[in-house]
């Protein structure tokens, strides 16, 4: 079996000890062919304890900036995004190379995700539900609305990268829905005009995930996998 290689992106600033179970959910993979680019969004520094990791700084700016430094310092075939705060099964990167070989066709991949929800408080969360996201089914380059897509929840090969390029290096999820909607004015049927004009942002509450499938499904076709393969923690 051909071991296909895997560049994580995590963008952070603050709350360590959740990066730390982030981190921790790569380092325990059973697939091992991986690197991990931390991008430090002007918080502190997360401090690497595997060779694998890169901690890359830049000046506090926005999480487009930081997925954008990230996969532009990403050496590996695949790209994968994480967030700080959510994390993946073990075996996720091994399921994903299984299903690339097996898929030799395919550059792009979405799945599903499991979604805890914290019903304790921010300090002491209690996860007493959760839910599934289910893999998101949709015709090859059709248009769809956010809410169906999550961070974690689809990977893309470093050629869909470098032909369709990263997000819009907006400052805000506003100016971020803004650039949206004039690269793509078919997305004013969900979310209104621009934001001056009464309109609202792509997602909740930034969108970026949403922007980057949808940009890389208007030329690239994904395979849907029938797995729940990202941990998403909401509302902490």
């Amino acid at each position: 079996m051909n071991q296909n290689s895997f560049s994580i992106i995590i963008p952070y600033c603050g709350k360590l000890n959740l990066v730390d179970r982030a981190v921790k959910s790569i380092l325990t993979q059973t697939y091992e062919n991986w690197e991990l680019i931390l991008v430090n969004d002007g918080g502190d520094d997360y401090v690497p304890t595997d060779p694998r990791i890169r901690n890359i700084k830049q000046p506090r700016m926005n999480r487009c900036f930081a997925r954008n430094l990230g996969m532009k310092e990403s050496k590996n075939d695949w790209i994968c995004w994480l967030d700080s705060d959510d994390s993946y099964i073990n075996t996720y990167l091994e399921i994903l190379n299984q299903e690339i070989n097996d898929n030799p066709d395919y550059k792009v991949f979405n799945f599903g995700a499991i979604i805890f929800t914290a019903k304790g408080s921010r300090q002491e969360p209690k996860f007493n539900t959760n839910r599934f996201r289910e893999p998101f089914t949709f015709e090859d380059y059709a248009e769809f609305d956010s809410g169906h897509i999550g961070t974690g929840s689809f990977v893309f090969h470093r050629q869909v990268y470098q032909e369709v390029g990263g997000l819009p290096e907006a400052i805000n999820c506003y100016k971020l829905a803004d650039m949206a909607k004039t690269e793509f004015p078919e997305m004013k049927k969900w979310f209104g005009p621009l934001y001056m004009e009464g309109g609202k942002e792509i997602g909740n509450p930034r969108g970026d995930d949403y922007y980057m499938f949808y940009k890389i499904t208007r030329k690239f076709k994904s395979k849907i996998l029938p797995y729940y393969l990202y941990i998403q923690y909401a509302h902490l």
